[in-house]
């Protein structure tokens, strides 16, 4: 029984050890979508990300001198969610300014509101969904690529 801590805590330094900025980034993006995101995509989000991480600790658990992947896609994947986070807050700060419920400016109708512009709307809201819906793709990526990187 003493030995599952030990081994949990073997991995979870593992983790930060090796892949501390993706994880990092990981979990700044969950707090940045779960300002506004409806809680359907929070949880298909959590799910993605806690897949990909418990994916990586049974990787590095079963071999612990591994590399830890492909750094262009653990590169990628911390430009990607720097991205959906600065787009996903700049939302986020635009709806408090203009009083909106959280989550308002996600939806087209909440854009056809707040501009005159139908096409801006659309693009806006096309772009706030697919930035945070490739990340969660690259997310996947990384941790099936850190897999292969043995």
């Amino acid at each position: 029984m003493s030995e599952q801590p030990n081994g949990l805590k073997a991995i979870g330094t593992a983790l930060m050890r090796r892949v501390w900025p993706q994880v990092l980034t990981v979990i700044v993006f969950m707090v940045a979508i779960s300002l506004r995101f409806p809680w359907w995509f929070v949880m298909l989000s959590a799910l993605v990300n806690g897949a990909a991480v418990a994916y990586l600790a049974q990787c590095f658990a079963s071999r612990p001198s591994r590399p830890a992947g492909d750094p262009l896609i653990g590169t990628v994947l911390i430009g990607s969610g720097l991205a959906s986070i600065a787009l996903t807050l700049k939302w986020w700060f635009v709806e408090r300014q203009l009083k909106l419920p959280p989550g308002m400016l996600l939806h087209l109708a909440g854009h056809t509101e707040a501009t005159s512009d139908p096409a801006l709307a659309w693009s806006s809201v096309m772009t706030q969904w697919a930035s945070c819906s490739i990340f969660l793709v690259i997310v996947g990526v990384w941790a099936l690529g850190s897999r292969r990187a043995a």
